[in-house]
């Protein structure tokens, strides 16, 4: 309700009090004491507010508390351990606050407690290996972005209750337990972030109805199971940034539930799966970067016609791009830096870049350093209007940039440096509005930036780029200028009017630079 202000300390007169909700409000101050003299109160909801200083320890005098909800505030120092005399308490929520020290133990043998959050503190500490002993009632878990350490508790058969285990971004160590696969109502499973060692145990391919399974960002070896893809329910995998090693198992992309894998910075190898009968129908995110994937890129991709980002980056991926996978309507980002892919024979004007016009919200297109050997097809000016990231970096691009390029207006970054484009620099690249860096360096294109006043109110930090210009009365190519910085005046288009610089004095600064150029060039240079 927009109220403000702080929680007075006469509420503890409100003897009959039995709910009390101010949640979502910009109450301020400290948490009174007095609210402890409610010995009815049952549910305590203060989430979203603007509280500060500490969980009264008296607070454990309000013995019918079934809920605490103290989220979203400023809450500092230690967690009382008195809260373990509630007995009735299910609900604990004290996430994104800024409390000190460990979480207390004992507050574990509250066996009535189903939710314990703590998500988003630096609370330290470790878990009991018999929690679910003490706590047979437990539901949810969440302890992500913290400073738990030790190792994860083993003994989990009594926590049948278990449905969601956040432990991310911890620093918990030691192997997953094998005792996880007596969860049987487990639905999320958050492992990453962590220092875990080991592998995946096969025993989770037991856990039927587990949604997302998340070990990212830890020291994970051995391959990957191959009886996890029969998970009926899983949304996502994700396993990067471990040393996960062996090949993908065949039926990764037969579970029609995922719309995440994410393998990346791994050391995977072998072919993708071949099968064209795959579909991943609500597959949305596909990041296999930095592996050693080789062969073709399945043609079938098509078929998850939900995909919004694909990341092959950094693999030794070999033959043609698939046209296909212009056929994806919702793609934002696809990457395909680093890797030995190459455009169809005989397929110069017409390539695969032409499919890419059908991708109408297409964002980044990164195809760097691949041996393609291909032109920039002029239907390059059909491009989705959101596409801002073009990079074609060290691939054997030749022929011209298309003077079609200037439709693009929301380009942010155009990268051709060091391939085989030739002609001049067409004059369109002055309606790049959005233009703020600008690679053509290690090219043999001719002519200069083009005088254009628009271009350059409009270019914002241009980062202009080594220019090469081809001498037509011979076979060699010279230098005629490297303009590899910043020009300092091209900053027109900045937010702030007080950082525009003014117009007159960046026309000045090119007319400068384009004379020096000139007289390179009669002095032989």
């Amino acid at each position: 309700m927009g109220l403000q202000g702080t929680i007075s300390p006469h509420i503890g007169n409100l003897s009959f009090l039995v709910y009390l909700n101010l949640r979502n409000n910009s109450f301020f101050g400290s948490l009174p004491h007095e609210i402890s003299r409610l010995h009815r109160l049952r549910i305590l909801r203060l989430s979203s507010n603007l509280l500060e200083g500490s969980i009264p320890p008296t607070l454990h005098n309000c013995r019918n508390l079934r809920e605490i909800h103290l989220s979203t505030n400023h809450l500092t120092g230690p967690i009382p351990s008195t809260l373990a005399n509630m007995s009735l308490l299910e609900v604990l929520n004290l996430q994104y606050n800024s409390p000190t020290g460990p979480f207390p133990l004992v507050i574990f043998n509250v066996s009535s407690l189903a939710i314990i959050s703590l998500t988003g503190n630096h609370i330290s500490g470790t878990l009991p290996m018999d929690l679910c002993r003490h706590c047979p009632n437990l539901q949810g878990l969440f302890l992500s972005d913290n400073k738990f350490n030790g190792r994860l508790p083993s003994q989990m058969n009594y926590c049948g209750e278990v449905v969601i285990l956040g432990l991310s971004y911890n620093k918990f160590d030691g192997s997953i337990p094998e005792g996880f696969q007596s969860l049987e109502k487990l639905e999320v499973l958050e492992l990453g972030g962590n220092n875990l060692t080991g592998n995946i145990p096969p025993t989770i391919s037991n856990l039927s109805r587990l949604s997302p399974f998340a070990i990212e960002d830890n020291n994970i070896k051995g391959s990957i199971p191959r009886d996890l893809w029969w998970l009926p329910n899983l949304s996502q995998f994700a396993c990067d940034s471990n040393y996960l090693t062996g090949v993908i198992p065949q039926y990764i992309f037969n579970i029609s539930s995922l719309q995440e894998i994410a393998l990346a910075n791994n050391s995977l190898s072998g072919n993708l799966p071949s099968d064209s009968g795959f579909s991943c129908p609500n597959l949305e995110y596909l990041l296999f970067a930095v592996n050693k994937f080789s062969g073709p890129i399945p043609s079938y991709l098509s078929n998850c016609s939900k995909l919004v980002l694909i990341d092959f980056a950094s693999n030794i991926l070999s033959g043609p791009i698939p046209k296909s996978i212009g056929h994806l309507k919702y793609l934002r980002i696809l990457n395909l830096d680093e890797n030995q892919l190459t455009g169809e024979p005989g397929d110069q004007k017409l390539n695969f870049l032409s499919s890419f016009s059908n991708c109408r919200v297409l964002e980044h297109l990164a195809i760097s350093y691949n041996p393609l050997d291909i032109t920039i097809p002029d239907s390059i000016g059909n491009f989705s209007t959101t596409l801002h990231t073009f990079l074609l970096f060290g691939s054997k691009i030749k022929g011209h940039i298309p003077m079609s390029i200037g439709f693009l207006k929301n380009f942010t970054w155009l990268g051709l440096r060091n391939n085989n484009l030739t002609e001049n620099i067409p004059s369109t690249i002055g309606g790049l509005e959005g233009l703020q860096r600008l690679e053509l360096g290690d090219n043999k294109i001719e002519g200069f930036i083009p005088e254009d006043e628009d271009m350059v109110a409009h270019v914002g930090d241009f980062d202009i780029a080594k220019i090469l210009v081809e001498n037509k009365d011979a076979t060699q190519t010279k230098t005629l200028g490297t303009l590899g910085y910043i020009l300092p005046g091209l900053k027109c288009s900045k937010e702030l009017p007080d950082e525009r610089v003014n117009i007159k004095d960046v026309l000045v600064k090119l007319k400068k630079i384009q004379v020096k150029l000139f007289e390179n060039r009669n002095d032989g240079v």
